[in-house]
């Protein structure tokens, strides 16, 4: 029997479970299907349902370029692809320069050179350019991308506004609306976040600095876009000075890299009730590495954005280095130096210390 004498119910379950990146092919056969991707009663089930294809994306240089990591030959590989065509709206010859990157269900929320806010879904070719206030200034702000329960999506942005800018103002944009609307339910003292962050099942987190006049330390911090709420979150075992770097494994678990100052080693270490949203964070180390660098090397840092991911199974973290003469390396390197390889990037000025590479998952959700 073929596909297109079967039920229209067992048509969608069949199609469901393909993965993405052969669906977007097939929207091109059959015009029915075509129509029936575009629904989100389809668009949810696909995110739920289809295997998931993950890619490693490098943003750098103002580009973002999908990044080959081969953990299976002897000696770990690295290619970097050329960068995914993102145009100018304005100006249909001019690649857009993108400053950052926030990864939420394969769509991207990239902030841009001009100053001005973009979402974009690259397996569909997909742009929608948010309209900002007249004095707004992206530099300025923090941004994340998420959704509520009924996968709903939006925007948060936090800035701050006042002299010597103490006070925190909160805005959510909705995309279905297309508006903008002061958040008096948001507020948390001293977010001063050290990273872009990252998106797990809708909400966002990040690691961020609490002063006091006492001490200064990393804090993990949850946004709820349901609730409109933040909470503070423990990580494990963090000093002041240590480094902390977030990252999304299966788009299931939180993982975190810790590096303690002036050391050569890196725990990697994985919540494990991070569905339940009103516990305590329970961690639990996957394993340790060492890097190869002298530990008493000033001038490299790990890059504080989305900069690091991990094998599980080959118990190995690939991750960014760049130090303050320029020099960006995403490096592999595996539990009792099992594996190491090392590839370097040359970075415009300006990108020093702002590249990083995370995890995307191609989706069909649509943006227009």
């Amino acid at each position: 029997m073929m596909i297109s004498n079967l039920p229209v119910d067992l048509v969608e379950e069949i199609l469901s479970r393909i993965p993405t990146t052969s669906l977007k092919r097939l929207r091109l056969t059959c015009k029915q299907w075509n129509a029936l991707f575009q629904t989100r009663k389809f668009t949810e089930k696909h995110l739920c349902k289809a295997p998931k294809e993950f890619m490693v994306l490098l943003r750098t240089n103002g580009k973002v370029c999908p990044m080959n990591v081969n953990l299976n030959i002897a000696a770990p590989s690295i290619e970097v692809k050329s960068a995914l065509s993102l145009k100018n709206s304005d100006y249909n010859s001019e690649e857009v320069y993108i400053n950052t990157v926030f990864h939420c269900d394969g769509l991207l929320l990239c902030t841009v050179d001009d100053d001005r806010l973009m979402v974009w879904n690259p397996c569909l070719g997909e742009t929608r350019w948010i309209q900002l206030k007249a004095h707004d200034n992206v530099k300025d702000s923090t941004f994340a991308l998420g959704y509520q329960n009924n996968r709903s999506y939006k925007i948060l942005r936090c800035w701050k506004r006042g002299e010597p800018f103490r006070d925190f103002v909160f805005e959510i944009y909705e995309l279905s609306s297309d508006s903008w609307k002061d958040s008096n339910k948001v507020s948390l003292e001293h977010f001063t976040p050290v990273n872009i962050g990252v998106s797990l099942k809708g909400n966002s987190y990040w690691v961020t600095i609490y002063k006091n006049n006492v001490y200064e330390r990393n804090h993990l911090v949850r946004f709820d876009f349901t609730t409109k709420k933040f909470k503070r979150l423990c990580v494990p075992l963090v000093q002041n000075l240590d480094w902390i770097v977030l990252s999304i494994v299966r788009e299931e678990q939180l993982t975190v890299l810790h590096r303690k100052n002036h050391t050569s080693k890196m725990d990697i270490w994985m919540a494990d009730n991070i569905d339940d949203t009103r516990a305590t964070l329970s961690w639990r180390k996957l394993f340790t590495v060492e890097l190869k660098i002298p530990t008493n090397s000033v001038s490299y840092w790990i890059c504080q954005y989305q900069s690091f991911f991990i094998d599980e199974e080959k118990k190995v973290v690939v991750y960014c280095d760049a130090n303050i003469d320029g020099n960006f390396t995403v490096n592999i390197v595996g539990e009792d130096n099992a594996y190491y390889t090392e590839h370097s990037i040359v970075l415009s000025e300006r990108w020093m210390g702002s590249s990083g590479i995370f995890s995307y998952v191609p989706s069909l959700v649509r943006i227009l």
